[in-house]
């Protein structure tokens, strides 16, 4: 009975997860940051929105930064950012929050440079 019992539970668990997992979404921002200076000031910016997401309460939503190899020799779109949200709801309450809409007002000037020439996409799991 206690195999049972436990093969329900995981089941039910495996169940929930693969459900959540259909209804994350990703945004993914592609990119040129032009140089080490801009670079810095840009992933202070993700970690400080990251850690006000934590702190309005949705820890399993955040951004990752991502650049190419200096050896790679594509001449744009060199960075990317991934949003990573647990479900449109989410993403949706999130941004319209005070304070991420207070971040995004005080980053206005330095990130601009990344949104004027960025390529934009929202991604859905696959059925």
């Amino acid at each position: 009975m206690k195999k049972i019992i436990f093969l329900l539970m995981l089941g039910s668990i495996g169940f929930s997860m693969t459900a959540a997992a259909q209804k994350a979404i990703n945004s993914v921002h592609f990119y040129d940051i032009k140089d080490a200076a801009m670079e810095k000031t840009y992933i202070a910016s993700i970690k400080e929105i990251n850690a006000i997401m934590k702190e309005i309460g949705f820890p399993k939503n955040y951004y990752s930064y991502f650049k190419l190899a200096p050896s790679d020799t594509t001449s744009t779109y060199r960075n990317c950012t991934i949003g990573h949200w647990a479900s449109e709801k989410e993403y949706k309450v999130i941004h319209d929050h005070p304070k991420f809409k207070a971040w995004a007002d005080k980053n206005k000037d330095n990130n601009a440079v990344f949104i004027s020439n960025q390529l934009y996409r929202r991604f859905y799991a696959a059925d």
